[in-house]
């Protein structure tokens, strides 16, 4: 009998609430300070941050929920018009800051929420403790954290709804929520907790977090690779027959604009026979290396590619140009008894 441990990752993620509030479906997005905060600081250093380095500026603006986008444009244009006046609850809160003098903006958009994290200081001491409104309306959810040295812990609330994990190594913790849905594992928030330092030490490097170089599949599964070697886990070894699945996998969710594990030609529709085991991880970005780092910083992403049990594992991409933008769609596919 095969067994399965899927999951997804999107990129551009993420919200402090003292008191939370929920945007309502049928109505335009709402203005929140957190996203004008957001979108200051983008607009102060001048870039737009990639991967975990959103997450990490989102957080250091009490911002903890997911991202759905953010975006340059002019103050005029129609697309900034469409998206603020949109009633469908794609787009459930919104900031905004100038971008320079000639009228542009920088835009952050974030989808309609479920559930938030409260009393959270992002900046830890030796332990995190944090609440989550909304967990119990989570179908199926699971909690992990994911440290500095690249462990994976599960994590659970106590019977006041208190989670706990304790810090005692500098850097970055990355705590994930993940529930179930009928398209598979989604995650409803990934967030960081920075022990031993500020967002600011992140951004001036004397606190790293996972930033890949991969410029290809080949180089990711190099770097995953070494990785697995410095935890003393055997290495995978490339297969063809799974490369061609993830590129089938990739180039069906860009064509569709998904992030389903299931559906139409889902991976167990597609396995041989033979596989005894088999994972899959999607990820999202505005390249290979932004797509990968997403999937370094996901708790439940990297603990499916440090498995012990998988053998082989394949890995391709495929472009989304949909919705004004495009991104980079990376499937990694995990098996073991590949022949």
């Amino acid at each position: 009998m095969k067994s399965m441990r899927t999951c997804f990752c999107i990129t551009t993620l993420i919200s402090l609430f003292v008191c939370p509030v929920r945007a309502l479906a049928n109505v335009p997005p709402q203005r929140i300070p957190q996203l004008d905060s957001l979108a200051s600081d983008i607009s102060y250093i001048g870039y737009i941050p990639s991967g975990g380095e959103m997450l990490i500026l989102a957080a250091s603006n009490n911002w903890f929920g997911l991202l759905s986008g953010v975006r340059l444009l002019p103050g005029d244009s129609d697309e900034l018009d469409a998206i603020l006046s949109d009633t469908t609850g794609k787009w459930g809160y919104f900031g905004s800051a100038t971008w320079n003098p000639g009228g542009d903006i920088i835009l952050v958009t974030a989808p309609l929420s479920i559930c938030l994290p409260y009393n959270l200081n992002p900046a830890a001491g030796t332990e995190a403790v944090f609440y989550l409104e909304g967990y119990e309306l989570l179908n199926e959810p699971q909690t992990a954290v994911s440290t500095p040295e690249l462990e994976v812990r599960e994590i659970g609330p106590d019977s006041t709804g208190k989670f706990l994990f304790s810090t005692p190594l500098k850097g970055v913790y990355w705590v994930e929520v993940m529930q179930q849905s009928a398209s598979g594992p989604s995650i409803a928030l990934l967030f960081p907790v920075i022990a031993g330092g500020t967002a600011e030490d992140v951004f001036r490097g004397t606190i790293e977090i996972p930033v890949s170089e991969a410029a290809s599949p080949s180089e990711i599964l190099h770097e995953l690779n070494n990785i697995r070697r410095s935890r003393e886990v055997p290495i995978l070894e490339p297969s063809e027959i799974l490369d061609s699945l993830a590129s089938i996998r990739a180039g069906n969710l860009a064509f569709s604009g998904s992030f389903s594990h299931f559906g139409q030609c889902s991976l167990p529709e597609i396995l041989p026979e033979g596989i005894s085991m088999y994972g899959e991880n999607i990820g999202r970005g505005r390249g290979y290396q932004e797509a990968w780092s997403m999937i370094l910083i996901s708790p439940f992403h990297l603990q499916t590619c440090m498995s012990e049990a998988y053998t082989h594992a394949g890995i391709s991409g495929a472009v989304d140009s949909s919705e004004y933008e495009w991104q980079l769609v990376l499937v990694q596919v995990f098996a073991s008894g590949v022949d």
